[in-house]
């Protein structure tokens, strides 16, 4: 017999606006091995300092932790194709701004980004999701810098 606690099986939060059928299809697109913590509705918006919000794409905002990569991500689903439209790693210090209570913001990889929900539901609970991981990998880091007996 063995001394482990059985492995808790975490269960994919799909979107409040799409069927369970189209959830499923999105779970499917997620990859082996990776869970959706929050899942919501959004218009994908760049911004450059020249002209302002541009949208980039529609689709299903995923917040995946994708556990062959040992990362999390922001990924934003093409649930007709079941193509990746959209994807952002949550790099260290990762941080949002949350100036309507259906949009949030954040520096991309090339540009700030702007996730423009169709629920202010899905957008409370996604940031939520965000803001919960965020501070848990933050803890972890302070943990990590933290040297042992106070030294």
């Amino acid at each position: 017999m063995s001394n482990h606690p059985p492995q808790r099986r975490v269960a994919n939060i799909g979107s409040l606006l799409l069927t369970p059928q189209e959830n499923e299809c999105v779970f499917n697109y997620l990859g082996r091995k990776c869970i959706t913590l929050c899942s919501a509705v959004v218009q994908v918006y760049g911004a450059d300092r020249s002209h302002g919000w541009m949208k980039r794409c529609c689709g299903v905002a995923c917040l995946v932790k994708d556990n062959p990569q040992r990362s999390y991500f922001i990924r934003v689903y093409d649930i007709r194709e079941g193509k990746t439209l959209f994807e952002q790693e949550l790099y260290n210090n990762f941080t949002t701004n949350c100036s309507r209570a259906y949009f949030i913001s954040f520096p991309g990889d090339n540009c700030q980004v702007g996730l423009n929900f169709a629920s202010e539901e899905e957008a409370k609970r996604f940031r939520a999701a965000l803001g919960d991981l965020l501070n848990r990998r933050s803890r972890r880091t302070e943990k990590r810098r933290d040297p042992p007996n106070g030294m």
